[in-house]
């Protein structure tokens, strides 16, 4: 593990997610939004990341998921993700499997950073809903 990098964390906890349609409307309750994308925060050719979350979309074919993007505020870096109903050592795990240094939980429109690969505490970073464009 390393440690939580406090520029990687201010990112994080400004990342918005653009939801398309009807998924606004029928988020789960709890949920994590995980991806592929970048391991170790390490950026990956357009190709690359999309074999990556290509196969962790097959691991979800047996629960409720459907895409998002997490997205700077300037729209500038964008991620393809899932908002995946599992509990939340599940999203842990896969987010392990695919070498991702935190996850995003949220519960009740609470959104909270979930560290995986990196070392901290879980911390919430306000309201969803107001983060969803």
């Amino acid at each position: 593990m390393k440690s939580i990098d406090a520029n990687l964390f201010e990112l994080y906890s400004k990342t918005i997610f653009i939801l398309k349609g009807q998924h606004k409307l029928s988020l789960p309750n709890p949920f994590a939004i995980i991806t592929a994308f970048n391991p170790l925060g390490k950026v990956q050719s357009a190709e690359q990341n999309k074999q990556r979350n290509t196969l962790l979309k097959a691991e979800l074919e047996q629960v409720l998921h459907f895409p998002v993007i997490g997205a700077s505020d300037d729209l500038s870096h964008q991620e393809q993700s899932f908002i995946v109903q599992v509990s939340k050592p599940a999203a842990i795990g896969l987010a392990s499997k695919y070498e991702q240094n935190a996850i995003y939980w949220v519960e009740s429109d609470d959104l909270h950073i979930v560290p995986v690969l990196m070392t901290g505490d879980e911390v919430s970073v306000g309201k969803f809903s107001e983060r969803v464009r």
